[in-house]
C-alpha cells in the first residue's frame, strides 16, 4: 500500500496545492491585523477575539489543568462512569492498548445501561484501533462513526482530518486538549515511552460550545442534529474564569485558530510562552512574533527534541529557528520524552490550548478545537507547568538549526511540503 501511495504522491500534492489557503486566510488574518495592539486584559481584546475566533465568551467557568495521562485518563474515565444520559467523544488518534481498552469498556458499559454514547474517530489517525475495541463499542450499542477513512481514490477529500480531542458528558462537563488515546499517553512523562501532554476539564456554560463543536462533525457524518436537554441542559455558573471554545473548521469558518494566535501575539506586552509539538509558524505569525520581540516581549518556545514522532516536522520547525532567534526568541528542546503539548500563554493572563498545532495544516485544512482562557490563576498554573518542563529541556542556539548531511533529504522534503504539515 505504501508503494502505491508514493506513486500517487505527486498527484496528491498537486491536488493539495490547489487549496487556495488565501481564501481562508485573508478574512480572519486581515481582521486580526487590523485589530491588533490591544492588551489582553482589556474588554476591547475580548471583543476583538470574539470576532476573530467566531466564538462567544462565557465568564463564569472553571478550568482544571490535567498534565499527563496519570491525571487526565482517570478523570475522563470517572466522568464517563458517572454519565446519566449522554456521552460524546471525538478524537484523532485512538490506538489499541491498555488505556484504550479500559476507556472503550467504560463507554460500552454506559451504552448497555441506556446512556446515549456517540463516538467520532478519525479514519486515519485511529486506523490502528483494532477489532477488539471497535467490536466492544458497536456490539454494546455505542454509535461509532469514522471520519473519512483512507481512500486512495479520494486523496483530496481525505486530506482534511478530524484532529479534535473532545469528551462531553451529560452536556455538563467537558474535556479538551491535545492528547489522544494510546499507551503513549499513559504515565507522567517520566521516560521515553510516556508522552508529555495536557488535557483540560471544563465546567460551566462553555461546555455547551464544546458540545456544539462535537455536533458539527456528527451532523456531517450522520445528518443528525443533536438537540434537547440530554445534550444541552441548563448550565449554571461554575467559577470566575472567562472561557471561549474556538472551533477550527476552515472550509466552513475560515482560519479561526491561526488568526486567534496572530491577534494574541500582537497584543502581548510582557511575555509569550509557547510549548508546541509542531511549531512551524507561517510568515504572518513569524512577523508577529518578531514585532513582539521588538516591543521588548520575552518569547520562550519549547519544542520536541530527538524523541519525536515525526522527523520531517522537526526539520520543518528548524527552518525558521535562525530567523526567530535573531529577533530574540529563545528555543528549548524537550529531552525526556515526546512533547506533544499545544500551549501558548500571553502576559500571564491569556491561555490558548487544545488540539491545534502551530502550523498551516491546523489553520487551513484540519478540523480542530481550541480553548481560550482569560484568568491569572489558570495562566499561573500554565507558567508553573511550562517552567517545570523547561527543566527537562536543552537551550538551543542557531548552530543547532544547521542541517546535517544525513538530514538533508528530510529538510528538503519538509520545505517542499510545508503547507501540508
Amino acid at each position: 500500500m505504501q508503494r502505491y501511495f508514493l506513486l500517487l504522491l505527486p498527484w496528491f500534492l498537486a491536488q493539495c496545492a490547489s487549496l487556495d489557503e488565501s481564501a481562508y486566510r485573508h478574512l480572519n488574518h486581515q481582521e486580526a491585523a487590523k485589530n491588533s495592539g490591544t492588551v489582553v486584559e482589556s474588554t476591547d481584546f475580548k471583543a476583538k477575539l470574539t470576532k476573530v475566533a467566531k466564538a462567544s465568551w462565557h465568564n463564569q467557568c472553571e478550568v482544571k489543568t490535567l498534565p499527563n495521562g496519570d491525571a487526565f485518563f482517570p478523570a475522563m474515565r470517572a466522568a464517563v462512569n458517572n454519565a446519566k444520559k449522554t456521552i460524546t467523544f471525538e478524537t484523532f488518534a485512538m490506538v489499541s492498548g491498555t488505556e484504550s481498552y479500559y476507556f472503550c469498556e467504560a463507554l460500552a458499559k454506559k451504552a448497555r445501561q441506556g446512556v446515549k454514547v456517540h463516538v467520532v474517530l478519525d479514519g486515519v489517525g485511529s486506523r490502528k484501533l483494532g477489532k477488539v475495541c471497535t467490536d466492544l463499542l458497536v456490539k454494546n450499542g455505542v454509535q461509532l462513526k469514522w471520519y473519512r477513512k483512507f481512500n486512495p481514490l479520494r486523496l483530496y477529500h481525505i486530506n482534511n482530518r478530524d484532529h479534535r480531542k473532545l469528551l462531553v458528558v451529560d452536556g455538563k462537563v467537558g474535556f479538551i486538549g491535545g492528547a489522544g488515546y494510546a499507551n503513549s499517553w499513559m504515565g507522567n512523562a517520566s521516560n521515553l515511552s510516556e508522552w508529555r501532554d495536557t488535557m483540560y476539564q471544563v465546567n460551566g456554560k462553555a461546555v455547551a460550545d464544546m458540545q456544539h463543536t462535537f455536533a458539527d462533525n456528527w451532523k456531517e457524518l450522520t445528518r443528525e442534529t443533536l438537540s434537547g436537554n440530554e445534550y444541552y441542559p441548563p448550565l449554571s455558573n461554575a467559577g470566575n474564569q472567562a472561557v471561549q471554545i474556538t472551533m477550527g473548521a476552515p472550509r466552513e469558518r475560515g482560519d479561526t485558530l491561526g488568526a486567534s494566535y496572530l491577534l494574541s501575539i500582537d497584543a502581548a506586552q510582557k511575555s509569550i510562552l509557547i510549548e508546541h509539538a509542531y511549531f512551524a509558524p507561517n510568515k504572518e505569525l513569524r512577523e508577529a512574533i518578531k514585532r513582539a520581540c521588538a516591543r521588548g516581549v520575552k518569547v520562550k518556545v519549547i519544542v520536541p527534541g530527538d524523541p519525536i514522532d515525526s522527523k520531517i516536522l522537526r526539520e520543518a520547525s528548524k527552518i525558521y529557528w535562525p530567523e526567530l532567534m535573531a529577533a530574540g526568541v529563545e528555543y528549548y528542546e524537550y529531552q525526556t520524552s515526546m512533547m506533544h503539548a499545544k500551549l501558548m500563554v500571553i502576559d500571564d493572563y491569556l491561555t490558548i490550548a487544545g488540539s491545534g498545532n502551530f502550523d498551516d495544516r491546523t489553520y487551513f485544512i484540519n478540523d480542530e478545537a481550541n480553548i481560550h482562557i482569560l484568568s491569572k490563576k489558570v495562566a499561573a498554573d500554565q507558567r508553573k507547568m511550562f517552567l517545570s518542563d523547561l527543566k527537562q529541556c536543552k537551550k538551543m542556539a542557531p548552530r543547532d538549526a544547521r542541517v546535517k548531511l544525513k538530514s538533508l533529504p528530510t529538510r528538503i522534503g519538509a520545505y517542499l511540503v510545508m503547507p501540508q504539515l
